[in-house]
């Protein structure tokens, strides 16, 4: 298959890379190779996690209630002021 090189480069039909969602691109003196990623099956998530329990938390984490401010010296910090 020949492909047009453009100002952004090449572009590869999607019935070429299949599902795949990454590619490895390798230079070999004047032969550019592609090389399709497949996706293991241990990338995904397990779907054997239980659901999370709502309000688990509760009554078990305390959070001061100065925890939004933000002290006037950090505050100014972020701001570019100095001291």
């Amino acid at each position: 298959m020949k492909l047009k090189v453009t100002k952004q480069g090449v572009l590869i039909p999607r019935e070429i890379l299949g599902d795949s969602q990454e590619v490895e691109i390798i230079q070999q003196q004047e032969t550019i190779i592609i090389k399709i990623k497949k996706r293991q099956e241990n990338d995904k998530l397990p779907s054997s996690l239980e659901p999370r329990k709502p309000c688990y938390w509760r009554g078990k984490v305390k959070i001061a209630d100065d925890f939004d401010t933000l002290p006037d010296d950090i505050q100014n910090i972020f701001m570019g002021l100095s001291e």
